[in-house]
C-alpha cells in the first residue's frame, strides 16, 4: 500500500540521488558503489558510515548499492528480499535479489550498462582490501576503471550524524592479562613471518586491551585501531573516552596511546620500517593503501587475534554457564507472561514480546544491552529469517500459529544467543509438527554427535540437515555462528556451514562456543528455528578409538515446545534427549523463577 510517508520519502531519495549524481559528474564518474562498510568493518554498521541506507532509504544490515547516471540499483541477500522491494519501490531504485541464480553481480550489471573506459567510484574505507581487489580485477576485464574517493560522501551527505561518542571502561571478567595477550599474539605474527601487526577490527581490539564500550550498537566495542610489533604497542583511540582507570591498566601493559584523529598520518610512522601483517579481509583498502604509499612491507595473512579470542578460557566458559541459567530464566518468565496473556485473551503483538523480553533481561546483574535487535515474528513473519517487527510493520499474535523468537543479550558474563519457535494456544497442525520435529532432530543430531578432535566446521553442517532433507526442505542460512565473550554476537573463524572455509582456523577443537541453529521457512506460511549455544569438549574415550574424538554441550537453558513436536517422527533416542534436556533445564533454572514461571517450567518441562 501506497501512503504519503512512502512518497515522501520516495521523494526524499529521489533528491539525495539528483545530489550525488552531480558529485559524481564533477569526478568524471560513470557510476557509484555505496556499500554497507565503515573503517572497521563492522557486522553492525555506525550510523555515521551508513552512507548506502542513506542514498537508498534501505534499512537492511547487508546491502550494496550502485548509482549510475541514469539507474540505481541495490544488491542484498534472501533475508532482506520482501523488507528491500518496499523500501526501494518509492524512489524506483530497481532490486537485485543477490543469490537468486539470474540474478548478475554488480561489475556484471555495470559493464553491460557502462562504456568501456568509464571510471567507478567508492570509498575505500567502506570495503576491504580482498573485495577491492576482487572488484578491480572484474571492471578491469571489462575496461572499466575503479577509482577510490574519500570526499564524495561528506559533500553529498551534508546532515550526516556525528560519530558515536561513548566512555571506555575496563573489563577483567575470565580474561586473560593483557601482556600475556600481547605475549601470545607476537609469538604468531613472528610466525607467520612478519614483525608487526596492524588491526582495526573493533572486537579485536577489545579483546586484546581488555576494554569494552558501547560504539556500536549491540556490541560493546570501541572505535579504535591497534599496531602491536616486538617492542611497541599502540592504540588510537579517542583519548577523552579513556577514563583513568582503563588507561592505567592498557599503560602498564605496555600500550601506547594516540589519538583516534591522527591515527591514519600516525600509522605510517609507528609502522615504520617493519613487515607488517594485514588481514585483506578485515582491514580497508584505505589502510592498505595508506602503507604502501608510506613504503611499507605488507605480509597478507589472516588476523591472529581471529582464532585467539575464540578460544574461550575455562573461567569464560564458567561465567558463560551461570549467564545461560540467568538468560534462560528470563525466557521462561517471558513465556509465563505469554501464556497468562493469551490464556486472558489480552491482544500481544510481536513488540510487545521484543519490549517485554528485554526488560526481563535488564533486570539480570550484568546486563550491557542486547546482542541484536529482537527477532520476534509471528506466523508467516516468521519465513524471514531475519524479519524484526516495527511499529508500521507488527503482527497481532493468533491462536493456533507460531512464534518464532531469536535473541541474545550482551552481559559481564558473556554473550548470548537463542532461538525458540512455540505454538500461540490452540492445537498443532500435522504440517507444523512435521516441519518443527524436522527441524528438532537435525537440532539433535548435531548436539550428540561424536567426531574426531579438528574436524573442520563445514563438515559437520550436514549432520543437521539431514532430517530435514528426509522431508524435502533445506534452509539457507548456516547451522552455526561463533559467538564472542561480551563481544561480537557472530565471531569468526568458524561457522557451521558449507560456505565455511576448510583451513587451519576452522577446526573444531574445544574452547569454542557457537551456534546450534537449523531451520525451515515456508514462505507464506511459518518459519521454524531451534537454537541453543554449544561448545565442544572431549568425548568418553572408548577402548578401541583411533583418535581423540569430541561432543558437544549445549549451553543454553529453556525449554523446547514439545506441542509441536511429532513423537512418531523420532526414534527412542531423539526422545530421552529431549526429556534429559529439560531435566537439566528445570533442574538448573528452577531457583531462579517467579512462582508462576515455575509452574510454567513444570509444565514445559513434562516427559514426553
Amino acid at each position: 500500500m501506497t501512503t504519503s510517508s512512502t512518497i515522501d520519502q520516495g521523494a526524499v531519495i529521489i533528491s539525495r540521488l539528483r545530489a550525488m549524481r552531480r558529485a559524481m559528474a564533477e569526478r568524471g564518474l560513470a557510476a557509484w558503489i555505496a556499500l554497507t562498510g565503515d573503517p572497521h568493518l563492522c557486522e553492525y554498521q555506525p550510523e555515521h558510515w551508513a552512507f548506502r541506507k542513506y542514498l537508498s532509504g534501505f534499512t537492511g544490515s547487508a546491502g550494496t548499492l550502485a548509482v549510475t547516471t541514469t539507474s540505481a540499483a541495490l544488491w542484498t541477500d534472501s533475508r532482506y528480499w520482501e523488507q528491500a522491494a518496499q523500501q526501494l519501490a518509492p524512489a524506483g531504485i530497481d532490486l537485485m535479489q543477490d543469490g537468486a541464480i539470474d540474478t548478475p553481480s554488480i561489475t556484471t550489471a555495470l559493464a553491460a550498462e557502462l562504456d568501456a573506459g568509464a571510471r567507478v567510484g567508492l570509498d575505500p574505507r567502506t570495503v576491504s582490501a580482498k573485495r577491492f581487489a576482487s572488484l578491480k580485477k572484474e571492471f578491469a576485464a571489462a575496461g572499466i576503471t575503479l577509482v577510490c574517493d574519500m570526499t564524495l560522501m561528506d559533500e553529498v551527505w551534508t546532515d550526516r550524524p556525528q560519530a558515536a561518542f561513548h566512555p571506555v571502561r575496563t573489563f577483567g571478567f575470565g580474561q586473560k592479562p593483557v601482556a600475556e595477550k600481547l605475549s601470545g599474539l607476537r609469538r604468531e605474527i613472528a610466525r607467520a613471518g612478519a614483525q608487526a601487526l596492524l588491526i582495526s577490527t573493533l572486537d579485536d581490539i577489545a579483546w586484546l586491551t581488555n576494554l569494552r564500550g558501547a560504539d556500536l550498537e549491540c556490541t560493546p566495542v570501541f572505535t579504535a585501531y591497534a599496531a602491536v610489533s616486538n617492542d611497541r604497542a599502540v592504540l588510537f583511540a579517542d583519548v577523552s573516552k579513556i577514563t583513568g582507570e582503563s588507561l592505567a591498566q592498557i599503560a602498564s601493559a605496555g600500550f601506547d596511546v594516540i589519538d583516534y584523529a591522527n591515527a591514519l598520518t600516525e600509522i605510517p610512522h609507528v609502522l615504520e620500517g617493519q613487515c607488517v601483517l594485514l588481514d585483506p579481509d578485515r582491514t580497508s583498502q584505505a589502510l592498505f593503501e595508506i602503507l604502501e604509499k608510506a613504503g611499507i612491507s605488507v605480509v597478507a595473512h589472516p588476523q591472529p587475534t581471529q582464532v585467539m579470542k575464540s578460544r574461550r578460557t575455562h573461567e569464560e566458559l564458567e561465567l558463560l554457564k551461570e549467564t545461560m541459567r540467568r538468560d534462560g530464566a528470563a525466557m521462561c518468565e517471558l513465556f509465563a507472561w505469554l501464556e497468562r496473556e493469551i490464556h486472558e485473551e489480552k491482544t500481544v503483538t510481536e513488540l510487545d514480546v521484543s519490549h517485554k523480553l528485554r526488560a526481563l533481561r535488564s533486570e539480570i546483574p550484568g546486563f550491557m544491552g542486547l546482542s541484536f535487535e529482537t527477532i520476534a515474528a509471528a506466523g508467516a513473519n516468521a519465513a524471514l529469517p531475519h524479519y524484526q517487527p516495527t511499529p508500521e510493520n507488527n503482527a497481532v499474535l493468533s491462536r493456533g500459529e507460531m512464534l518464532l523468537i531469536d535473541s541474545g543479550g550482551q552481559y559481564e558474563g558473556g554473550t548470548t544467543d537463542i532461538t525458540r519457535t512455540i505454538l500461540v494456544g490452540g492445537e498443532a497442525s500435522a504440517a507444523q509438527k512435521r516441519d518443527f520435529t524436522a527441524v528438532l532432530r537435525g537440532h539433535i543430531l548435531l548436539a550428540t554427535t561424536h567426531f574426531p578432535r579438528g574436524t573442520f566446521a563445514s563438515q559437520l553442517d550436514t549432520l543437521a540437515r539431514m532430517p530435514i532433507w528426509e522431508i524435502g526442505c533445506d534452509f539457507g542460512h548456516g547451522t552455526g555462528h561463533g559467538v564472542g565473550f561480551c563481544l561480537n554476537v557472530h565471531e569468526g573463524p568458524i561457522s557451521i556451514s558449507p560456505r565455511c572455509p576448510a583451513n587451519a582456523a576452522t577446526r573444531v577443537v574445544e574452547g569454542l562456543v557457537f551456534s546450534n541453529e537449523p531451520g525451515l521457512y515456508r514462505p507464506g506460511r511459518w518459519g521454524v528455528r531451534t537454537e541453543n549455544l554449544v561448545t565442544p569438549v572431549a568425548a568418553d574415550p572408548e577402548i578401541d578409538q583411533m583418535m581423540p574424538m569430541l561432543v558437544l554441550e549445549t549451553l543454553t537453558l529453556c525449554p523446547i515446545d514439545f506441542k509441536l513436536i511429532n513423537t512418531a517422527m523420532m526414534s527412542p533416542y531423539e526422545i530421552w534427549w529431549v526429556n534429559d534436556y529439560h531435566r537439566k533445564v528445570r533442574e538448573a533454572l528452577m531457583p531462579l523463577l517467579s512462582v508462576q514461571a515455575q509452574e510454567w517450567l513444570k509444565r514445559a518441562t513434562e516427559t514426553i
